[in-house]
């Protein structure tokens, strides 16, 4: 189903207005032991719920909720029992729902620091993990990054799975990056969290023991990835150190119940908004097979602050931050939808439609400042006992934005098992790992899939079978997606499609400034057997690997797109098979730096016909170590080497001033202008990312290119 036959459908069968009986009022004055009359209003999202639930009626209730502030310790729950369609609506201006408690009383130490009272609420010896200054994550006592030298492992418990049950690393660090270490006692460097990231994914352990002598951590858990392991091309930091207190905007939270801040220029000890969160959950929806939970729509609210606590396991690496819940949680679940709302300061991902989910929606909203990604749709694991998978589901002209901080390897928005989606017209950037992401198989007819059958600790396990990609027809169209990696992970795309995935489109969108820590910074990325994909009418440039990098696939179509200045080279080809990979057809390709074609791609399967080449560099670049003519004869019939006319390139204008190379290689131009969020025009600005957060990228990338 197509963009508009999925808002056809969400319309028509969305109920209409709820007549004036059925109202029902909120305000932060309220309390939930009122009835929800407007001179009596009720005090929570939960009170409203069981206000519903006495109602006992089918007809559509409206629940009218104040302008202000409402603190939640904990989730609104939605079960079968809430059968009423309801719409949850913000009143007349900001109604903001927050999922922490604020934290007051700021007194100085000194100048440079000050500290309060954790609130009283909480109670542990180290009560949160993120706090959340004038509207802004601050950063946890932490260090810099610093490269690994050497890593060794010892198995204790090799198990029967893919890789060992438990294990010590041995991670030997440079004695001069481990000086915030060398001044901490014993207790604190156990509390300390050490985070690497290696290839796609991120390791966050607590530090077991640290010898001063040898610089040597010690950490344990699951055995290392055969597929990834840690090693001397791992990065890490180190976070919750009282001795890497040292800059503005760092916090720490300490054993004499204070939590101590070191303040940023211009703010004042009276008027510095301090939140620490309470809840790791806002919403959680949950119905069953035969009786999902229906037509609840959330309209006009901002949900602010919800934490994450790491676990004395710490978080093992998998791909995406797969298994990582989000701060709304739906399953089971019909017409489920959130409308200008606004999602931030939260330690897990933002929204997951998870099991059979369908016909449900985000839209115009605005999700920022994720510890994980933004929204994901469909269950990572593989239920053979499900007749359908989440499907029919819109994420639309929505802002989706500075994700990663605490899980850097989840994805801006991620499809899993689920099917007939859309992302459309949506602001994508600021992740440090994929931008949209496809498919969660590997392999033709995956040959490996995590599937709902535990392990005997109770952990999805991975079986090797033959199984059907249920990611299928799904549609990533006229997105913004950009500023991604950071130089701090690999192996990534603006648009990765994983598995088979047969029918999915991605069309009309613009992706740059993708930038890896080592390899693969690609714009669109088809990988594991990617089959049947279309890939038209996007604009891709300033990409470190490729605009177009396909590992192995079959059969995908990649025509009519604009790749542009990607650093290391424009098209990449990674395996050789016995059938046609890809066509690529119609395409302009132009570059100034690197080369044109990366990979075996004389030897392989592709048709590659109907394309325009251009280097600024010379008039003779070469095409697999080949001239541009002895290239045609092998591969790239009816292509040009030719300027294509671009009205100014150098600073990324990519329309034509004449049609004249166009139409030799049957190039139809495309407004690449509507790609990203449309509407009002505080909307539209809000969407344009940070000039200082363009400027770091861009030094990051001067910095490693060095």
């Amino acid at each position: 189903m197509n963009l508009i036959g999925i808002v056809t459908a969400i319309i028509a069968f969305w109920p209409l207005g709820a007549p004036e009986k059925h109202i029902v009022y909120l305000a932060p004055h309220g309390l939930d032991s009122n009835p929800g009359t407007k001179e009596q209003p009720l005090a929570s999202l939960t009170g409203a719920r069981d206000a519903i639930r006495k109602l006992n009626t089918t007809d559509s209730v409206l629940v009218k909720i104040a302008p202000g502030d409402y603190f939640m310790n904990t989730p609104l729950e939605l079960t079968e029992r809430d059968a009423t369609p309801v719409v949850f609506e913000g009143e007349g201006g900001q109604v903001t729902f927050y999922g922490g408690i604020p934290v007051k009383g700021w007194e100085k130490v000194s100048e440079q620091l000050w500290r309060a009272a954790i609130p009283a609420q909480f109670t542990a010896s180290f009560p949160f993990e993120q706090l959340i200054v004038n509207g802004k994550r601050a950063v946890r006592a932490s260090t810099g990054f610093f490269q690994v030298k050497t890593v060794s492992e010892t198995v204790m418990d090799p198990g029967r799975g893919r890789m060992p049950e438990f294990a010590v690393q041995k991670i030997s660090l440079n004695p001069e990056d481990a000086a915030s270490l060398q001044k901490e006692g014993p207790e604190n460097i156990q509390n300390a969290v050490i985070s690497l990231y290696h290839k796609w994914d991120v390791t966050r352990k607590y530090i077991d023991h640290f010898d001063p002598d040898s610089s040597i951590v010690y950490i344990r858990g699951k055995g290392m990835q055969p597929w990834n392991q840690l090693d001397q091309l791992t990065q890490y930091k180190i976070e919750n150190l009282p001795s890497a207190l040292d800059s503005p905007g760092e916090w720490l939270v300490k054993k004499d119940g204070y939590v101590y801040y070191i303040p940023k220029e211009g703010e004042e000890i009276h008027s510095i908004e301090v939140f620490a969160p309470a809840t790791d959950k806002f919403i959680t929806i949950r119905g069953n097979k035969l009786n999902p939970v229906k037509h609840k729509t959330f309209k006009g609210i901002r949900f602010k602050v919800a934490g994450y606590r790491l676990p004395k396991q710490g978080n093992d690496p998998l791909q995406a931050a797969a298994t990582e819940d989000a701060s709304i949680m739906v399953d089971y679940a019909d017409y489920i939808r959130f409308e200008n709302c606004e999602l931030a300061h939260t330690g897990l991902y933002g929204i997951w439609f998870r099991r059979q989910v369908t016909n449900s929606q985000i839209d115009q909203c605005y999700l920022h400042d994720l510890g994980a990604g933004g929204v994901k749709i469909g269950d990572f694991l593989y239920h053979e006992e499900d007749e359908d998978v989440s499907a029919n589901n819109l994420v639309h002209n929505s802002i989706i934005r500075d994700g990663g901080q605490l899980f850097p390897s989840a994805v801006g928005v991620i499809v899993f098992h689920s099917r007939d989606n859309e992302i459309t017209h949506n602001e994508i950037a600021d992740f440090r790992y994929s931008g949209v992401s496809v498919g969660w198989m590997w392999g033709y007819e995956s040959t490996k899939v995590v599937t709902n059958t535990p392990d005997k600790h109770g952990i999805p396990a991975w079986r090797e079978d033959h199984f059907k990609s249920p990611a299928t027809g799904n549609v990533i169209a006229y997105n913004h997606i950009h500023h991604l990696g950071w130089g701090e992970l690999s192996d990534m795309g603006g648009v990765y499609i994983l598995s088979e995935a047969f029918g999915t489109h991605v069309h009309y969108n613009v992706i740059h400034h993708i930038y890896s820590a080592t390899y693969g910074g690609w714009g669109l990325y088809t990988d594991e057997g990617a089959t049947h994909v279309t890939m038209e009418n996007n604009l891709v440039y300033a990409c470190k690997n490729s605009g177009f990098h396909q590992h192995y696939g079959k059969e995908n179509h990649i025509r009519n797109n604009i790749f542009a200045f990607n650093l290391k080279g424009q098209v990449q080809f990674t395996r050789v098979e016995d059938h046609r990979s890809f066509d690529f057809t119609n395409n302009i390709v132009y570059t100034h730096s690197g080369d044109m074609l990366l990979g075996n791609l004389k030897d392989a399967d592709v048709k590659m016909e109907n394309n325009c080449y251009w280097d600024t560099r010379t008039k003779e670049p070469l095409f697999q170590k080949m001239s541009f003519r002895e290239w045609k004869k092998l591969k790239d019939r009816n292509s040009l080497l030719a300027d294509p006319g671009f009205v100014d390139a150098e600073n990324f204008d990519f329309r034509l001033k004449s049609l004249h190379t166009a139409r030799k290689i049957g190039f139809k131009p495309f407004d690449y202008s509507k790609a990203g969020v449309y509407g009002s025009e505080e909307w539209k600005q809000l969407a344009i990312m940070d000039s200082v957060r363009i400027d770091l990228f861009a030094k990051i990338v001067d910095a490693m290119e060095k």
